[in-house]
C-alpha cells in the first residue's frame, strides 16, 4: 500500500471563467464574476467575494454518538517544540463529512515535527480496518493529503467511516499526536450537480467545488479547492475562497498555510 499525494494539474490558461451555469439560483452570482484574470494576490488590490460556501446537508447527519477524533490538542511528540497551529484535520467543526466519492482524499495540516513518518488508518463503523499505511512526512509544517487508493474497496453508500492521522514519533511515547474524523459516502445528487466537461480543467473544478458546497459533500468540495489552491497558490480568486472556507469552519489558523 502506498501513500498518494494528489499531484499538480497542468493548466494552460490565464483566464478563469465562470460563466458556467452550475445551476439556476447560482446562475447570477457566478455570471457576474466570469472572466477573472488570474492576477497574482501580492500584485492586486481587488478583493472577489467568495462564491465557494459550505451548507451541511441536514438530511445526511452523521452518527457522533461512538465519536470521531476531536479538533487538535497540546499533545506533541516530546523531542518536538510545542506545535502552534497544532496538527489539525481538514474538517467543519462536528469532524464529519459527506462524500459522493468511492475513493475519498483527506486533508490533514501537520505541524513542524521530528517525526519521520505518520500513520493513516480507516475503519468502517464496525471499527474493522479498511486500509492503513506509512507515508513520509518530511518535517511537513504543511498541509499533506492522503487519498484511499484506486485498487482498494470503494466506500459503500450510506455506511459511515472513522479515519485518522498519528504521528510516528521518535523516540516512541504513549500519548501520540492525532487528529481525523468521520465519512459518510452519499449518493450524488444529479439534478444539482453539474458533471459534463465544460471549460477547462480550472473552470470544471471551481464549478464542481461551488456545487458540491451547496449540495452539503464537504470532501469533495475541499478536494476540488484544494487542487487548484494547490496549482494556483498566487490567484486571488482561489486563495479569496480557500482561506473565506476554512475561516468559515474554525480553520483559521492553518488558511495560509503551505501543501506538501
Amino acid at each position: 500500500m502506498k501513500f498518494k499525494i494528489l499531484k499538480p494539474i497542468m493548466l494552460g490558461l490565464s483566464v478563469l471563467s465562470l460563466s458556467i451555469a452550475v445551476n439556476s439560483d447560482l446562475f447570477t452570482q457566478v455570471q457576474a464574476q466570469s472572466e477573472l484574470t488570474l492576477i497574482p494576490a501580492e500584485s492586486s488590490s481587488n478583493e472577489f467575494a467568495p462564491i465557494v460556501n459550505f451548507k451541511p446537508d441536514s438530511n445526511e447527519e452523521l452518527d457522533g454518538s461512538k465519536g470521531g477524533a476531536s479538533r487538535p490538542t497540546d499533545i506533541k511528540c516530546s523531542s518536538d517544540e510545542t506545535y502552534n497551529p497544532p496538527m489539525t484535520s481538514l474538517l467543519p467543526a462536528s469532524q464529519q463529512g459527506l462524500t459522493v466519492t468511492t475513493h475519498p482524499t483527506f486533508w490533514v495540516y501537520i505541524p513542524q515535527t521530528s517525526a519521520p513518518q505518520a500513520h493513516f488508518t480507516l475503519k468502517d463503523e464496525n471499527n474493522r480496518g479498511v486500509y492503513q499505511t506509512r507515508f513520509p512526512i518530511n518535517k511537513a509544517g504543511r498541509i499533506v493529503s492522503i487519498s484511499l487508493p484506486k485498487d482498494e474497496f470503494p466506500l459503500e453508500v450510506g455506511k459511515i467511516y472513522r479515519w485518522s492521522v498519528a504521528l510516528i514519533c521518535q523516540p516512541t511515547q504513549t500519548d501520540i499526536p492525532i487528529v481525523g474524523g468521520q465519512v459518510k459516502r452519499v449518493e450524488l445528487n444529479s439534478t444539482t450537480i453539474t458533471t459534463q466537461n465544460i471549460g477547462t480543467s480550472s473552470e470544471q473544478l471551481l464549478a464542481e467545488a461551488v456545487s458540491y458546497g451547496k449540495e452539503g459533500y464537504w470532501y469533495d468540495m475541499l478536494n476540488s479547492l484544494a487542487q487548484l489552491r494547490q496549482t494556483h497558490p498566487n490567484d486571488n480568486i482561489i486563495t479569496t475562497n480557500w482561506v473565506h472556507l476554512l475561516n468559515s469552519e474554525g480553520l483559521e489558523k492553518i488558511a495560509t498555510k503551505p501543501f506538501f
